[in-house]
């Protein structure tokens, strides 16, 4: 129903009430019914129901007010002039003595305070008041009454009708609750032509009508739905995604809440505290939550926010994607590592243990057992499991570069750098994880600053005096053995101890005899092979296989199995390296026994693995020593014949002097086939 505003006049359809109607519409068509009265038609016992009834002067407004029913619908019209007429009366000179005509003596000494108010302020204005004399004056300004000004006064400057004034406006755009923007528009237009009684109002408003036009764009860009109730519940404020969530097609402002939603929905919308609350409307799900807005410590409204699941599913995946992309995030669970072998189930069960603390963790393992992946499981294990995973391998960045990765830079530290700095790695992790892969391999240098992370959690940029505190947990893998390279000064003892918080020994392939066949079925699934069938021989030859590469070689022959074949794997099937180191190994073999010497070759080699276990080398006197506590008696010279036949075959090498023999990787290989092939202990 549309509001209207009665205008309140001494004659019905005289010039200031005709124009008064049609400076009222040139804001308010279409949007205000405007009607006029004439004080003649408010016989006793007559109302108006206008919504505004607006008046003159103050006078007038206590007439008015026993023909209406709430004194408050009275607005007593605050009135000014275009900007156009006021420049002329600037033009006359200082102290002039100017007569001021208007239709009666109140609405002339009004007019008189309206010139005052622009700042008209350089003359002498004089009332005029009929029946006196004025002759000795020579210039007259009225607003549209220039019939009564005296026919003696040579200048007369009319000033036409007086405009309705913003702050009025304001005041009736208020007090009936009207929101459209085309009003507002027209509004910002119709004040830029007339001079306000108050000089900084229309700037003031002009700044607020853009403020509000940018709040709804903001607003109505949000893909929330947002909804701002009064302390009465009426409907204040609300954007497009609120009528596409609810199906709105009409404007919902100033109605009550309990005339918009469902009942269901409004049940719930009345509880004092909502977080989080689920409502369905119409097929959709909506997330809702509830805040209450204060001013000054008072109750000034309710805001609701309204979000679509399938919306808050779309953000969880891009950012889950972006994250990805940045290497911040996770791919692997304890769920994916998938094992038989008890040794490695142990392992596993101390991970998910270590998870759940903040200590760091030291993984230690052949390249390829999954050092990574039980990383990644750990710190999805944890309660940092939402917060970034950062990998950084110390054996893949050149040093010259590996401090800036890792701790970052100020602006234009060096030639080349961003000019706004770059954080660095740590800072990047902050509150989540940070796996430093091939520790083993991080330079000397560098070593000390990582130390001081760890111990102070914080980090200076290079080329800032500023420290930053981080919080982060530190996971770090190698397949170095630490302890030697502590030996040769190549690694901080002091950081192998800080790091060796929570050690854990990733067990290798060929120390997993039960995954071996376990895995390659797995693998073999996973490329959609789960129908082939693995002849005897085939597996034999895989059990007795060393594995150097461990997992990642085992899926890598998986994949070269399902590319050769798609029923039956036989030995021919499977990678030709595989055979050359069992050929290597047969051809040893023959030629320790051709020359006599398995047994004592055995024998010999054994106790050179006993001593690389204690990462010690192996002098001829020791081993004759070792062997004469078992029972083998061999002379020197036959512990050094053997040793030549051992270093011929790259089973051992044989250092000069104290350093004495180390057993190659390809001799331990050698131990293990030798085992299986036995099927005795070696």
């Amino acid at each position: 129903m549309m509001k209207s505003i009665g205008v309140v006049t001494y004659v019905r359809n005289s010039p200031v009430a005709i124009f008064l109607k049609d400076n009222l519409e040139t804001v308010l068509a279409n949007y205000v019914d405007v009607k006029i009265y004439s004080f003649d038609e408010l016989k006793p016992g007559k109302t108006i129901d206008d919504d505004i009834v607006l008046v003159m002067i103050k006078s007038q407004a206590l007439q008015v007010k026993k023909h209406i029913s709430d004194a408050r619908r009275i607005v007593v019209a605050q009135r000014t002039t275009r900007e156009s007429e006021i420049y002329k009366i600037f033009s006359i000179p200082a102290d002039t003595r100017v007569l001021v005509v208007n239709d009666n003596s109140e609405t002339t000494l009004e007019a008189i305070t309206l010139f005052y108010q622009l700042g008209i302020n350089h003359l002498n204005l004089v009332p005029y008041k009929e029946g006196e004399d004025y002759s000795d004056i020579k210039i007259a300004i009225t607003p549209g009454e220039n019939w009564r000004v005296p026919e003696y006064i040579g200048t007369v400057l009319d000033i036409g009708q007086r405009y309705i004034d913003i702050s009025t406006f304001i005041e009736i755009i208020n007090k009936l609750e009207i929101t459209e923007d085309e009003v507002s528009r027209r509004f910002l237009k119709y004040s830029e032509s007339i001079v306000s009684l108050d000089t900084g109002i229309r700037r003031q408003y002009k700044e607020l009508v853009t403020k509000n036009t940018e709040l709804r764009a903001v607003i109505n860009l949000s893909p929330e739905g947002i909804l701002l109730l009064n302390n009465e519940k009426m409907v204040s404020l609300y954007n497009k995604s609120l009528e596409k969530m609810f199906d709105i097609h009409k404007d919902i402002t100033c109605v009550n809440l309990n005339d918009l939603f469902t009942l269901d929905i409004i049940n719930v919308l009345n509880q004092d505290v909502i977080r989080d609350e689920i409502v369905e409307y119409k097929g959709r799900t909506l997330i809702v939550n509830k805040h209450n807005l204060e001013y000054f410590g008072e109750m000034a409204g309710i805001y609701f926010i309204f979000q679509e699941v399938t919306y808050i599913k779309q953000l969880e995946q891009t950012l889950t994607k972006k994250l990805r992309a940045k290497g911040l995030l996770t791919r692997y669970n304890f769920s994916d590592i998938h094992t038989k072998s008890p040794e490695m189930i142990q392992c596993i069960d101390f991970a998910r243990k270590a998870a759940c603390s903040d200590l760091t963790i030291l993984i230690t393992g052949e390249s390829g057992t999954g050092k990574e992946l039980l990383a990644q499981s750990i710190h999805n294990a944890s309660h940092r499991t939402k917060q970034p995973f950062m990998a950084f391998n110390c054996a893949a960045v050149p040093e010259s570069i590996m401090e800036s990765e890792l701790f970052g830079y100020e602006g234009g530290t060096f030639t080349g750098a961003l000019k706004e700095g770059k954080a660095g790695l740590f800072e990047q992790a902050n509150n989540g994880t940070m796996f430093l892969d091939e520790i083993g391999d991080m330079p000397y240098s560098m070593q000390a600053k990582l130390l001081r992370v760890l111990q102070e959690q914080q980090v200076m940029r290079i080329g800032s005096q500023r420290v930053t505190t981080i919080n982060i947990r530190v996971i770090a893998a190698t397949n170095n053995d630490l302890r030697k390279k502590i030996r040769s000064s190549q690694f901080r003892a002091d950081l192998y101890y800080r790091l060796n918080v929570l050690p854990i020994m990733v067990p290798p392939l060929r120390e997993r005899k039960e995954d071996i066949l376990y895995l390659l079925n797995y693998f073999l699934r996973q490329k959609h092979r789960e129908n082939l069938s693995v002849l005897p021989e085939t597996c034999d030859i895989l059990m007795q296989y060393g594995w150097p590469g461990n997992i990642r070689e085992l899926n890598n022959v998986a994949a070269y199995i399902s590319f050769m074949t798609d029923t039956i794997v036989r030995p021919d099937h499977l990678p030709c390296y595989i055979f050359d180191i069992q050929e290597d190994f047969e051809r040893d073999f023959n030629v320790l026994a051709i020359r006599g010497d398995l047994e004592n070759c055995q024998a010999v080699l054994k106790v050179i693995a006993d001593f690389d276990s204690l990462d010690m080398g192996a002098g001829r006197k020791s081993i004759e020593d070792f062997l004469n506590n078992t029972g083998v008696h061999l002379s020197q010279g036959e512990i050094r014949r053997v040793l030549n036949v051992l270093n011929g075959c790259e089973l051992i090498t044989s250092g000069i002097g104290r350093k004495g023999s180390e057993i190659t990787l390809k001799g331990k290989y050698f131990l293990k086939w030798l085992k299986n092939r036995n099927n005795q202990p070696v």
